[in-house]
Parts: structure tokens; sequence; C-alpha cells
């Protein structure tokens, strides 16, 4: 057997380490509708991206605490969707030393910021707005967004500090973006894929038709092991890690494709495509694998390959496990060969 595809994989492995490089930490708001239950942002230098709805005339509250100097990036994107076009949503820093500019009002109607009297003494800052900025490509989602206003400053303070994101007039979906500092702990590389769902279900797409490409890549890989002349756990574990990688790959060219109708071709595309061919790959290493010889080798180099998918957020972590576990399991002929009968017993 040839190692080609393996050894690429090892070359590629690289691109592992460049979601976690140049990517935010994907998280969803909920509950935060009021100022009393702002949602925490633990490390506000950390790079973070915050995905959340608006409804027309309300507003939605985060916060965090900075020491004096420390810098405050803020960066607030809206929807490619065509249908949410005339939605502008604008935030607002509250905290203490800011400058104010602009009043927030003891009440929220229509979408003003409300802050209660015992938080009468912070500043108020309202962030101008970019009605007019172009659409931009996202690779390591993939996705698309528009920027809507952004902040860049040092904190003249130590102490709390909140944002708040209104819109007066629509409804529409928004991405936060707080932190410059970019980086994954590994359990938030494990996890980024299914967050990544959250995301694209976020955007308006169907549950069901983000996770297609895993559910038909398992269907395939179930059809391809039953009818492939070796049918033992070692296959089998292998040969559905494989195409868990391969629907990795096939998701990501579907995103693709989407945001491609919404924003112009950039650049920023070959960045995506590499990554979807990186985790191809792995895909069909881990299948030469799983169908070959099941030597001590072999079995090294499943696990090792099992080990940088799961960093590198291949295979909805379900395909990684697949894979170690592969690296495991007997390779001798099992439960799921045919059944020896007396016909095929006397012609042997």
């Amino acid at each position: 057997m040839k190692y080609s595809s393996v050894l690429l994989v090892f070359m590629l492995s690289i691109f592992l380490l460049a979601p976690a490089a140049s990517a935010h930490v994907p998280l969803l708001a909920e509950g935060n509708e009021n100022i009393s239950s702002a949602m925490y942002i633990s490390d506000p230098g950390k790079s973070w991206a915050v995905y959340g709805f608006l409804s027309p005339g309300t507003a939605q509250y985060y916060s965090f605490d900075l020491e004096s100097g420390r810098r405050i990036y803020l960066s607030l994107l809206k929807s490619t969707n065509p249908e949410e076009k005339d939605f502008l949503p604008e935030m607002a820093l509250l905290g203490p030393g800011v400058n104010t500019q602009g009043q927030p009002t003891q009440v929220q109607p229509a979408g003003h910021v409300f802050v209660p009297q015992s938080l009468k003494s912070l500043g108020y800052l309202e962030v101008e707005g970019k009605n007019e900025s172009e659409p931009f490509f996202e690779p390591f989602g993939p996705g698309s967004y528009i920027s809507a206003a952004e902040l860049d400053m040092a904190a003249p303070q130590s102490g709390r500090y909140f944002v708040a994101v209104y819109d007066n007039e629509t409804s529409g979906r928004y991405s936060l973006a707080v932190g410059y500092r970019e980086e994954f702990s590994y359990l938030e590389r494990i996890t980024t894929p299914i967050r990544l769902i959250w995301v694209y279900v976020w955007e308006g797409q169907s549950a069901v038709m983000v996770l297609f490409p895993y559910l038909a890549a398992e269907f395939i890989g179930l059809l391809v092991f039953w009818r492939g002349p070796k049918r033992t756990a070692y296959c089998l574990a292998g040969t559905l890690a494989g195409f868990l990688f391969l629907a990795t790959s096939a998701s990501i060219i579907t995103q693709i494709i989407i945001n491609l109708a919404r924003v112009p071709f950039g650049p920023e595309v070959y960045i995506s495509l590499t990554i979807a061919v990186f985790h191809a790959i792995l895909g069909v290493a881990t299948l030469r694998l799983a169908r070959g010889e099941a030597g001590i080798l072999q079995r090294v180099l499943l696990a090792v390959i099992g080990t940088i998918a799961l960093l590198a957020g291949s295979g909805l972590i379900l395909g990684p496990l697949l894979a170690i576990a592969a690296s495991m399991l007997p390779s001798q002929k099992s439960i799921f060969s045919e059944p020896v009968t007396e016909s095929s017993a006397a012609q042997s």
C-alpha cells in the first residue's frame, strides 16, 4: 500500500492551527434583554463572536471587567441575508470614565437603551455606525457579514463595562465581536464544529440541511462497508470516520457556495478551499488505512489522524473518536461477516 495521501496529511496538518489562530470563539446570545442580566464576557481581550437576534425596539446587553488602560475592541456585524437589508443595528458602550455622547433614557421605548438609576454614574458612548459598508467573506466559518460599527479604545478607568446592541425599527441577526487576542483552547477547538452548526442555523439555514452532508456520509459509509470484502470492527469504524471527514469538506464547500451568492469572490475563498481540501485528505487517508491491512503502523497512523482531526474540527467529534477507536478494534472476521452455511462449507 502506498501512503502518499497519509504523508500529505502530516504535511498539511499545520492547517489545523489556522482556525485557532485566525477566528473567533462563537457564542450564542440568550436571555440578555435586560442590563441586569447582561451576558458576561469573562476575558474581553480574547476574541469572541456572539451571535444574536434583535426584535424591533429591543436591546441586548453584554458586560466585562477591565483595568484602566487595557484595550477595548468591539466590532458589530450584521448578516448578509437579503431579507434583512434594512436592518441597521447600533451599539453603545457604558462604563466608568467613558466620555458621554448621547443620553440613555430611564425607560426603554423604541429601542433606546435602558440604564437603571444605580448605573447612572457610568459614561455612555454611542458608536457611530457604518451603514454603507460592503459585505465581506469570512473564510474560517465560512460565512459572510456586513460591518455595522467598530470601537477600538483604551479603558479610561478600571471597572465593569456594558455594551448595548439595539435597533429602533426592524428585526435582524447581528454578531458582536469582542476582543483582539485570537486563540482557542483545546476544548474550544474540539467543540467549535458543533458551535458552527448553531451559527449556520442563526444565519437562517435549516438544521436538517446543515447536517445533511454528515447524515449522507454515514449512510454511504455503511453501504460501502457492507458491500466490501472486509467486514471487521476495525474496517467499520475507520470507514465511518473517513466519510465523516469527507462530510466536513463537503459542508465547507456548501457554505462557500451559499455565501458566494451574497458576496463577491475574493482571495479569502482560497483559504476556505484549502481547509476543505485538508479535511478531504484526512478522509481519503483514513479510508485507505481502514480498508487495508491492520498492522501496527496502520493503527498508529489512524490514531494520529484521529487526534489531528479532533484538533482540526473535522468529523463533528464523532469522526475523530471513531478513527481513534478503529486503531484499537479487532481486524479479524467478526459478526459483520457472512455466516458460514452448510452449502458453503461443502464447497470448501
